[in-house]
């Protein structure tokens, strides 16, 4: 008995075949759901208008189905449109994936490792940025100073430290690497009952600014600051009273604490990272030493009395 005939080919390379669609088809599918016109669609899939009409007549003639009603300035999806282009996106971001990592799998070994974190943190892996790269084997890191969630499991970087709970997605990895905290502080030579008072916008931390209220019993706050570093820049500077980080000041002789760092306005920092990027040995190394680090200056990132004494 003889076999099914191939499907036939389009000059452009796409399969025709009834119910079926290549890749292609459901790329330029896509482009037109979401652009809601062959100008954008084409414009985004670097093509010319007249390939992308050409292909979605040809899409919809192969499936014998109209995907799309066509009003003055606009393409509207019809109801299999609309259940199709639900697929199209998932089947877009499944390639989107496959790309990412097809791309960390053939990155070069002394590809530089890139690095998200806050300011806080990164300024403190900023101060030993040598050390992480010395301990990793001499990799280049890049470290991305932000408080925007970027994505690891599209590649926006390779490693996250992360002070809020971690995501629960297949391909994260997460651990609990430390702690910050965060204290009060003054200049030696200003005294704290009439220094102006620096606290936090509540969107940034309620924590942190409910402690610095209370410790402020009434009295009036001069400014907001969301950005750790800037607060200890306004203690050391202007001479105001603010919470920092211990790791910052209290390696600082010119500034004192007032009180213990208070529990309530600690944060957890995770180490996270993901399948995308963690198959790379220079991702693996750089991880390892930030573990180290971080075991190394628990007690200064936690405000803990250190061996030669407890901060003044």
């Amino acid at each position: 008995m003889a076999g099914a005939p191939p499907p036939a080919s389009r000059p452009d390379g796409g399969l025709a075949a009834a119910g079926r669609a290549s890749w292609d088809d459901i790329r330029i599918f896509n482009a037109i759901a979401v652009g809601g016109s062959m100008a954008v669609a084409a414009a985004r899939l670097a093509l010319s208008e007249a390939t992308v009409t050409r292909r979605l007549k040809a899409l919809e003639k192969d499936l014998g189905l109209q995907l799309f009603l066509r009003e003055a300035n606009r393409l509207v999806p019809t109801a299999v449109g609309l259940e199709l282009a639900v697929e199209a996106s998932a089947i877009e971001a499944a390639a989107q994936r496959f790309g990412l990592r097809a791309e960390a799998a053939r990155t070069l070994a002394d590809a530089p490792v890139r690095i998200t974190a806050t300011t806080s943190i990164s300024l403190f892996l900023t101060m030993h940025a040598t050390t992480i790269s010395r301990d990793a084997g001499g990799i280049e890191i890049v470290i991305i100073s932000t408080r925007s969630r970027l994505n690891l499991a599209r590649g926006e970087a390779d490693i996250a430290l992360r002070m809020s709970k971690p995501p629960q997605e297949p391909g994260y990895y997460a651990q609990k690497i430390g702690r910050l905290m965060q204290a009060l502080y003054c200049r030696h030579d200003v005294d704290p009952a009439t220094a102006p008072i620096i606290s936090v916008n509540r969107e940034t931390s309620s924590r942190i600014d409910n402690h610095i209220v209370a410790f402020a019993a009434g009295r009036p706050i001069a400014a907001r600051v969301g950005d750790s570093a800037a607060r200890y820049e306004s203690i050391r500077s202007a001479g105001a009273l603010s919470m920092a980080p211990c790791f910052m000041a209290d390696a600082d002789p010119g500034l004192r604490r007032l009180e213990p760092p208070p529990e309530a306005t600690g944060d957890d920092i995770f180490l996270l990272s993901h399948d995308v990027s963690r198959q790379r040995a220079g991702v693996g190394a750089v991880l390892a030493a930030l573990r180290k680090l971080f075991r190394q200056h628990r007690a200064r990132l936690e405000g803990l009395p250190l061996e030669d004494g407890p901060p003044s």
